[in-house]
Formats: C-alpha cells, sequence, structure tokens
C-alpha cells in the first residue's frame, strides 16, 4: 500500500472503532507499519487503539504513538504544531488539519499533555476572518478544540484578573460564563515605559476555573533607514540595480526595443526615466506554506507591468527562480505554480506562494524611476499568513531620484 492509503486505511479503522465496530487485527497489523503513516495516521492509529481497549485497562501501543507524535511537534516559547514530511493531496490533508487531528488524540488520551496550550493557540492564530482555510481544517480544529472545551472547563471560567505595569494598574476585571468570550484590550503609551529599566508587565488572577488567555505586543515606529534585517524563520534581501539603457530601433512600420543583462551592482540612486530592477532573495529553511511576501518600493518610482498593452514587449513577467538558475523552482510538476499569484501596487508588489519547499530563490521585477527626491524604502517583508510568527524581513534603506 502507498503511504496515503495505509492513512486513509487509519482514519477508517478509526471510526469503526468509534461505532464500536473495531477490527483489532487490521489495526495490529497498521501498527505494525506505523513508520509509514503520517502524523494524522499515526493520531487516528493511537485513538483506535484506544477505543479496542477495554474499559480501565492501557495498551502500550498507545503510549508508543504518543511519544512519537510528541517528538515530532515543532515547538516554541508560545505554540507548538506538527508538520508532515509531504503534503497528502489525495486526503485533502494540510499541517493545519494534521495539528487538529493530533491535538484531539492528546485530548482524549493525555489532556494533561503541558504543550496542548500552545497547541491550541497556534489552531486559534491559523485563522483567517474567524475560519480555517478549508473544510477540513475548520472540521477537525473544531472537533478538536470543542473536546478540549469539554476537558478544560473553560466556558465554566469563573475568576477575577488584574493587569499592572511597572506597578501600575492596567486594568482589572471579573471572568464568569456569562462574559466568558468578551475580549478586553489594554493599551501603554511607549512614551510611558522605563527607558533605562526593565519594564514589568504583570498579569494575576484570583480564582482556578477556567483558563486565561492573553496577548501582548509592543509596536513602535522607526525611520525605515534605521530598521535592520530579522530572521524569524524567513531570511530576505533586497537589491536595486540600474537596467542599462534601453535603445529603440525604429523603421518605417516598426519598432524593435532591446534591453540589455542587468547589472548585479546594489544602487541606492537612480535618474528620472531610468529602469531599475529589483531583486528579492527569500531563504527558507524549511518548507513554507501559504507564504505572502510584500516587496515596497521607493515612493518615486512605479512598478512596470508587462500584462498592460502600453508597456514594451522587452519586459517579461516577473518571475521566481533558483537563486543561481535561470528555470523556475521546485520539480517539473511543480515550477510553474511558483508563485501562485502577483500582485502589482503602486508602492510595492505582493507575491503569495501557497507552497514554497525549503531553498534559496530569486525574485525579480522592474521599476521606473519617475519623480526627483530622496525616499525612505520600508523592507521586504515575508510571512506565513496562517501562522505569522515565522516571518523575516530585508533592512530598511534610503534610495534617491535625481532629475
Amino acid at each position: 500500500e502507498n503511504e496515503w492509503q495505509l492513512n486513509e486505511i487509519s482514519f477508517m479503522l478509526y471510526v469503526l472503532s468509534e461505532i464500536d465496530q473495531g477490527d483489532p487485527g487490521r489495526t495490529s497489523t497498521l501498527y505494525d507499519v506505523r513508520e509509514r503513516l503520517g502524523l494524522y495516521g499515526k493520531a487516528f492509529l493511537a485513538m483506535t487503539l484506544a477505543n479496542l481497549q477495554p474499559e480501565g485497562s492501557d495498551d502500550p501501543r498507545v503510549s508508543t504513538l504518543l511519544d512519537d507524535l510528541f517528538g515530532a511537534a515543532n515547538i516554541t516559547a508560545t505554540s507548538a504544531w506538527w508538520q508532515e514530511d509531504s503534503i497528502d493531496f489525495r486526503s485533502l490533508n494540510t499541517d493545519t488539519r494534521t495539528t487538529a487531528i493530533v491535538l484531539a488524540a492528546f485530548v482524549k488520551l493525555d489532556p494533561q499533555q503541558p504543550i496542548l496550550p500552545r497547541v491550541v493557540r497556534w489552531l486559534m492564530e491559523t485563522r483567517q476572518a474567524g475560519h480555517w482555510s478549508s473544510t477540513q481544517e475548520t472540521a477537525w480544529a473544531l472537533i478538536a478544540l470543542t473536546e478540549w472545551l469539554k476537558v478544560t472547563g473553560e466556558l465554566r471560567g469563573e475568576y477575577g484578573w488584574t493587569v499592572t505595569l511597572n506597578n501600575d494598574e492596567l486594568g482589572s476585571g471579573n471572568v464568569t460564563p456569562a462574559n466568558i468570550t468578551e475580549i478586553v484590550t489594554l493599551r501603554a503609551q511607549v512614551a510611558d515605559l522605563l527607558r533605562d529599566e526593565t519594564n514589568a508587565l504583570r498579569i494575576d488572577r484570583t480564582g482556578n476555573q477556567g483558563r486565561m488567555y492573553y496577548n501582548t505586543y509592543l509596536r513602535y515606529t522607526l525611520d525605515a533607514s534605521e530598521v535592520e534585517a530579522r530572521d524569524h524563520g524567513v531570511v530576505l534581501d533586497r537589491r536595486f540595480a540600474l537596467a542599462e539603457s534601453v535603445s529603440e530601433n525604429i523603421s518605417d512600420n516598426n519598432a524593435e526595443a532591446t534591453q540589455t543583462e542587468v547589472p548585479e551592482r546594489h544602487i541606492t540612486t537612480a535618474k528620472v526615466g531610468d529602469v531599475i530592477s529589483v531583486t528579492v532573495t527569500i531563504v527558507a529553511p524549511t518548507d513554507l506554506y501559504h507564504l505572502l511576501i510584500e516587496v515596497p518600493i521607493p515612493a518615486g518610482t512605479e512598478p512596470i507591468d508587462p500584462n498592460l498593452a502600453t508597456t514594451s514587449d522587452i519586459f517579461t513577467d516577473p518571475r521566481m527562480v533558483t537563486e543561481g538558475e535561470e528555470e523556475p523552482v521546485g520539480p517539473s510538476w511543480w515550477r510553474y505554480w511558483v508563485p501562485s499569484y502577483t500582485d502589482i501596487r503602486d508602492d510595492k508588489l505582493a507575491v503569495f506562494a501557497t507552497f514554497l519547499p525549503a531553498g534559496t530563490y530569486e525574485y525579480t521585477f522592474n521599476v521606473r524611476a519617475s519623480l526627483p527626491g530622496e525616499f525612505r524604502v520600508l523592507p521586504a517583508y515575508a510571512e506565513q499568513i496562517y501562522f505569522n510568527e515565522v516571518w523575516g524581513r530585508s533592512a530598511g534603506e534610503t534610495f534617491t531620484v535625481t532629475p
């Protein structure tokens, strides 16, 4: 059997065990080849084995599978999730679906596992506009989170809370089943923070019924030229290069235009009318999903859209290539799907990639200098849309356009 078929068998055996029609023989056979299962297949198998045991008895195979799943978790300071080695398209699986199924397994079999609150937070962060990106993700996320609510008794939450910053109260209140879904937002100005000492944010609560969730953010504004590059799972670098002069040979009935090769030297100044090549280098240490890359351009330039009828044929479509190569990224069956979509705007290009395999890539497009002045250019920025803790940016800079 192929691996995707084994995953489907694991799901079918789980469903049968849920309706008291379990098949111990086939379940044991599947356990013997568990290394060929995906992570969500192992989660289904663990729940199946637990369902097959008489009440009050334990199956050591369940613990083995849960240990395997725990060892495969991606854990950060605030979140935890699971990433499959490959996407199981035949089963409509995604890493979000896998994470939800594994969460359901742990809630059912080991609800005291310390990483579960982090998994819940990750699942909540992957929502977009209040929902997940597919029916499969939504269904399994709701199943897992509903079971989590039952185990933790969160809807019966009843406690008091107080938030202080440097011993000054920011807010306080009481949570009851009647207001448990209400969100409270507290703010403090950066100017009010201590400059030469550590700022202490303290959250206290009274009462142990239910869980308290909170997020903290620090937002501040810098001059774009002072912003440094950052790597939080994606590495970005942006460079501007001056395209050499565009010549036009006009005959009686036609015009032919040619553009010479773009030099690699990074520039910070250009003249009005110059064509500037913008190249973004993206380093993906791991496979990235639903990646958004935004590339701001100097305010004194405008993007060249090759799809417009008024644009010369010398300008080709923007494209992403593996660094140092001329061919589009990825294996032959995938390369023409990356990027998934490009949105050319007045102030930036937004590039979307549903899936970007681990590697180093370059994305190049052209802009034209149109307005003289000195301009601050915001950094290029990338993030996984459904898990924006994985992000990166280039450095900000100053760019000058001369008359």
